[in-house]
């Protein structure tokens, strides 16, 4: 009977976003993808256990788009995306949802309503190098695991935009996770941000119609550099350290 359930259960989570992931994203071809990551998740569908098991997490951004894009070992997707996470939504046969997120301690719920209530529980073991080749070395290809409470420290931040206390790659010109959440903000505002989160200010220039400002990180002291556009972040990327000295 519970096999019954589970598989019903199942089947129902993988028929939600058929559509999910072509609308209203934008397409791959055009999203850059900031976090990839192996996890466990527990999709709960109508008060039953649908799924629980090894799932997949990718952060995607397109313009002032982002999705969180979340894939089942069942081969189910589901692909939540909104201009923060604050103000997200998903796409199922009912139609579009809007989706309530919400950070536990060591992990982090979706939860949303087509008729009936739906709760996807993500937790991350490891997060990968997401702009990775096949003739990278091994190495680079992998950024760490982490286990226990630190998973969820961890997954927070790179939704939230909180401080991680992971390394990742600081190859140049690759984006600032726990920063991308800044995109878009006015740099006047979003200064604030850069400092309580332990930046620290090196100087800057000015090329055509963009300035670009330099941040040591904290702990790590890589440099950071921020294009800013009218008044907006544009960009948040690692660049070479000398740009900081």
């Amino acid at each position: 009977m519970i096999r019954s359930l589970r598989q019903t259960s199942a089947a129902l989570g993988a028929g939600l976003l058929l559509a999910g992931l072509s609308a209203p994203f934008a397409p791959a071809a055009m999203a850059e993808v900031l976090v990839r990551a192996q996890g466990r998740c527990k999709l709960m569908s109508g008060g039953y256990e649908a799924f629980n098991g090894h799932c997949t997490f990718k952060h995607k951004k397109a313009g002032n788009t982002d999705a969180y894009v979340v894939k089942l070992d069942d081969g189910t997707d589901f692909n939540f995306s909104g201009p923060g996470v604050q103000a997200l939504s998903v796409q199922t046969y009912a139609g579009v949802r809007n989706v309530k997120h919400k950070a536990q301690a060591d992990h982090e719920v979706f939860s949303w309503n087509d008729g009936e209530a739906r709760r996807l529980s993500v937790r991350l073991d490891q997060v990968q190098n997401p702009d990775v080749r096949f003739d990278d070395a091994p190495q680079k290809a992998d950024a760490g695991s982490l286990l226990g409470a630190a998973v969820g420290a961890l997954i927070g931040g790179l939704i939230t935009g909180k401080p991680v206390t992971t390394t990742e790659p600081a190859r140049e010109g690759a984006p600032v996770s726990d920063l991308q959440s800044l995109v878009g903000a006015r740099g006047g505002q979003a200064e604030g941000t850069l400092t309580s989160k332990g930046y620290t200010y090196r100087g800057g220039t000015k090329l055509a119609d963009s300035s670009f400002t330099y941040w040591e990180q904290p702990s790590t002291n890589n440099c950071v550099t921020i294009r800013t556009t009218d008044g907006r972040y544009q960009s948040i990327t690692y660049t070479k350290r000398s740009d900081c000295n």
